[in-house]
């Protein structure tokens, strides 16, 4: 299901107007998508991860080492979790998605200089306590729904991951709306 998200979140940007590459590694690590457009004054620049659990059962946010003590085996422990838990979650794993050195150094290879906005675009999440943590992080939430929404909308702009799935939702709505797709 995240390939299939990822891909979605890509043509929605692309419709947007940004340029985008998907699966940026350095290190050990990723980014799910990077975009950059021309914008009024400078390039706009975008961080984005995704996240697309429809049924979730554990958390976003694994549980950093120092957490676990005490309180679950594994760091992805399904585990309700206390706030101040949630906060130390949190804040490990912003670090780990978009602040550590080696996102910044990832982003610095594709295109150095220029101002990161941090998006996550998320479907349904265990806890809204979270969410509300995340975005006291700095970085802005889009729910999955919003995407998917907005591609069913069409703006003409077609070519980018995708494209195919985007028409689908777009045949879904058009169809939604007109009746039954006899033309």
């Amino acid at each position: 299901m995240a390939l299939l998200a990822e891909s979605l979140v890509d043509e929605w940007l692309n419709r947007k107007g940004f340029f985008t590459v998907r699966g940026v590694r350095h290190g050990v690590g990723e980014i799910d998508l990077l975009g950059v457009r021309q914008g009024s004054q400078s390039m706009e620049a975008r961080h984005v991860e995704v996240q697309a659990s429809f049924r979730p059962i554990g958390y976003i946010t694994p549980l950093p080492a120092k957490a676990l003590e005490g309180f679950a085996k594994s760091k992805t422990s399904m585990k309700a979790r206390q706030l101040e838990q949630l906060e130390a979650s949190v804040g490990a794993w912003v670090e780990k998605k978009f602040t550590s050195s080696s996102k910044c150094a990832a982003r610095d290879l594709a295109w150095k200089g220029l101002q990161w906005k941090f998006v996550l675009v998320h479907a349904v999440v265990r806890d809204q306590n979270e969410l509300i943590l995340i975005e006291s992080h700095g970085i802005e939430l889009i729910p999955l729904h919003r995407v998917l929404g907005e591609l069913g909308q069409g703006n003409g702009i077609k070519g980018g991951a995708g494209t195919d799935l985007s028409e689908v939702i777009e045949y879904f709505h058009q169809n939604q709306r007109e009746g039954d797709g006899r033309g």
